[in-house]
Order: C-alpha cells, then sequence, then structure tokens
C-alpha cells in the first residue's frame, strides 16, 4: 500500500496517539499508589517494634498511616540532648497493633529512620 507523505504521518500520529491513554494510566495508577506506605517503611516498623517489645512479627500489623512532614531529621521527636538537622523531612507516620495494643511511629521516607511516637498508646477490647 502506497501513501502519500501528509496520510503516511498523520497515520502515524494517530496511533501513537492511541497508545498514549494507556501510558498515562500507568503513571496515573503509580502515583495513586504513591500514598501507599512502602513496604521497606513497614518492614522496619514492625521490625523495630517486635524487638522493642518482644512480639512475634507475625502478630503485628499496620493499621493505620498517612503521609507527614517532619519538622527536622528527629522527626520531630528528638531524644534530650540529641542534636538534629533542621530541615522538613518527609515521611511516614504508622500506626501497628497487636490486636490488644497500639504503637504509633514515626519515619522517614527510606524508613532508615524509625521512631515511635508513644508508648503503647490504648488497649482494644477483643
Amino acid at each position: 500500500m502506497t501513501c502519500s507523505l501528509f496520510l503516511c504521518f498523520s497515520v502515524n500520529f494517530i496511533s501513537s496517539a492511541v497508545a498514549a491513554p494507556s501510558q498515562i494510566a500507568e503513571n496515573v495508577d503509580a502515583n495513586s499508589q504513591s500514598d501507599r506506605v512502602p513496604p521497606k517503611v513497614v518492614k522496619a516498623v514492625i521490625a523495630d517494634l517486635s524487638q522493642q517489645q518482644n512480639i512475634s512479627l507475625d502478630k503485628l500489623k499496620v493499621t493505620k498511616y498517612s503521609r507527614e512532614s517532619w519538622s527536622d531529621g528527629c522527626l520531630g521527636l528528638p531524644q534530650p540532648e540529641e542534636i538534629c538537622s533542621q530541615a522538613i523531612v518527609e515521611g511516614w507516620r504508622v500506626v501497628v497493633s497487636d490486636g490488644s495494643q497500639k504503637w504509633i511511629y514515626r519515619t522517614d521516607n527510606s524508613g532508615r529512620n524509625v521512631r515511635l511516637e508513644s508508648p503503647k498508646i490504648s488497649k482494644v477490647k477483643i
């Protein structure tokens, strides 16, 4: 099949334009998933809590999480005499439960900096 330069260009342009919506949809899906707490953050929080409270890993579940911006490198939870970098740190607030108690953690985006916001905060009747 032969075609004029204009016709061939038009067909190729339209074909590439038709493929674009699926690529856009993939980006939108990926962006919507960015509001999910990363698995490496969950792993770091659960590992820390398991070690601190001597609770089996399989008994701990994330019940709630949210994106947060912390005021400093200590995630707003400096220890006495600790020096914290003075920069906004993007991260997560993660609530973990064993079914009877829950704990709130603060993390950075990578899960390398993990801090317990409060000791067990409540008893949950089962």
